[in-house]
This record gives C-alpha cells, structure tokens and sequence, in this order.
C-alpha cells in the first residue's frame, strides 16, 4: 500500500507541474484567432513561354515543371498555347489515354495552332510537338489543362532536341524557316541489305547528298495496320505519287527506274493520337548538288535496270 501511495503521488507532482499558470494576454487557445491557411490553388500553365529542362529530360516526363525563362535565354521547350478538357472528358478519374477523342481533339488543336505558329505543318520540320497532360496526382487535385509543347530536333530520324536561344515562330515558312527539311544525307545500314536505310541528316542542297524531302502522305484514318510488312508496302505505295508530283516525273510503270524512294513513318501511338503522317523522300541513283524539285524526266532520266 505505501509504494501505490508514493506511485500516486508521484503522477499527482508531475501534473502539477504541467498545469503552469497563464500568461497574461492570453487564453490557452491555440486556434481561436489565428487565420485560416490559403486554399491551395492549382498553377495553370500560361502561354507562350520557353522552358529549360534537365538534361535527358522528355517534356511528357515531367512532373513539376521549372519556372518560364525568356525565349532569348538557352531552353528545349517552347509552350505555344494551352487547352482545357471540358465537359465528360473532365469528369473522368483519370487524364485522357492517347488513343480516346478527347486526346485526338487535343492534338488538332495543338496542330492547328503549331502551324500558325511556325508557317506550316510541324511535321514537315525538325520539330517534335508534344500533347502534355496533367500527371494522375494533378489531375486528382482538379487539373484539367493540356499543353502544346515545340521542341526544334537537331536530326530527323532520332529525335535529338536541340537548345535554341530563340522562338520557333515561322521557322517553317516556304520562304526559307531554317527547320524546314530540304536535302538530306541518307545512309544504309552497314551489312544490311540493299535500301536498308540508317540515318538521314539535314544537308545542304548545294553540297553532295543522296535524297531530299517531297513531302507527307497520310494513309486513311482507322486502326494501325498490324502487319508490318503490309504496312510498309502501303506507306511506299503512298509516297510514289508524292515524290513524283514533288520530282516532275510520272507515276508510271518508269518511276523505279528513274528515282528510289525513302519513306518514314511515326509511330503507333503518333498514329493512335491523330498524327498518321509518313515523311516521304525522293532518293536519286546517285548523290546531287541541287534541288530535285520539278527537276522531270531530264533530271530523273530512266537509268535503273
């Protein structure tokens, strides 16, 4: 009984000793009067604007964007507008997938407004344009913006962004934008079979070089053909009548004799966003110093067996 005792008396000394007195001025409340924290207040992405990002860093990577530096500055992006889902597609759980109407809405009029910006369709440039979504954690929080991002390309097969210190507008322009595809340097494949192609490189059309851009084909709208090689035949198919109209020369039993061709698609998910495209070269029987546009049969004489 003496140790509960001193036990009790113990508890009872250090609750005592918590029960200090008030100070003057105050009411023991810790609440009462303090206000209230702000709202929380999702950012909206605001255009136009250029973005540096991380080395390596893909712009649908990233999920807390830096702060806008000048266009003048050194950067990889360049924000040229932003859209909003409205309505169903709002109300979904989840950002649009890729392939859904809401996405395909948003890449046309991420296009649109890419081409008003540059002075012609994106993809007839060293340019990538990139439909951006909210990330899962944004988008819970009530984000429903898209971006519509431009990125320049220092290549046209690979896909290597390029730093600019200025604006992409009217880079494309038919009178001359500096990332418009012109000539190319085209090469094979070491070891590969005949018009197996690896690489194609910008290229003066003054200088030597095995091909040169004719144009887009963009196959009907549909489900992404499955089989590759049906696939292939029908993107070279598509680009005959291309290159010839850009050439001079007619889409005849003599096409293949007078001039190859290079085609080069993008993607399944390209295509299942909207972009269907497939860039289509002409590729002579052997390297020239000049355009070959409307170049006709004397530029193009039959000469393949």
């Amino acid at each position: 009984m003496r140790r509960a005792v001193v036990l009790v008396m113990a508890v009872a000394t250090l609750l005592s000793a918590c029960a200090r007195p008030t100070p003057a001025g105050t009411d023991k409340d810790l609440v009462n009067g303090w206000p209230m924290l702000p709202a929380a207040v999702l950012q909206v992405p605001t255009a136009p604007a250029c973005y540096a990002l991380p080395s390596g860093t893909a712009s649908a990577d990233v999920t807390s964007w830096p702060t806008p530096v000048g266009c003048t500055e050194p950067h990889e992006v360049e924000l040229i507008s932003v859209g909003r889902f409205a309505g169903a597609d709002a109300e979904r759980a989840t950002p649009p997938n890729v392939g859904s109407p809401a996405m395909r809405d948003a890449y046309r009029r991420c296009a649109d407004d890419a081409k008003a910006l540059l002075g012609a369709d994106w993809r007839t440039g060293r340019v990538s344009l990139s439909v951006d979504v909210p990330k899962p954690l944004l988008w819970d929080a009530g984000a429903r913006w898209f971006r519509c991002d431009l990125q320049a390309l220092q290549d046209i097969d690979r896909f290597s962004v390029a730093t600019r210190t200025a604006s992409l507008r009217g880079t494309l322009r038919p009178d001359g934008g500096g990332l418009r595809i012109g000539c190319v340097k085209v090469t094979t494949k070491a070891g590969g079979a005949a018009g197996d192609i690896d690489r194609i490189f910008p290229a003066s059309c003054t200088t030597p070089h095995e091909g040169e851009f004719a144009g887009l084909y963009e196959p009907p709208d549909g489900e992404y053909p499955a089989d590759s090689e049906a696939r292939s035949n029908a993107n070279l198919a598509g680009c005959r009548p291309v290159v010839a109209g850009f050439t001079g020369v007619p889409d005849d039993v003599n096409f293949r004799s007078r001039t190859g061709l290079v085609m080069w698609p993008y993607d399944k998910t390209a295509w299942e966003l909207g972009n269907r495209a497939v860039r289509c070269f002409v590729w002579p029987p052997k390297p020239v110093t000049t355009s070959l546009r409307g170049a006709g049969t004397k530029g193009l004489p039959i000469t393949i067996a």
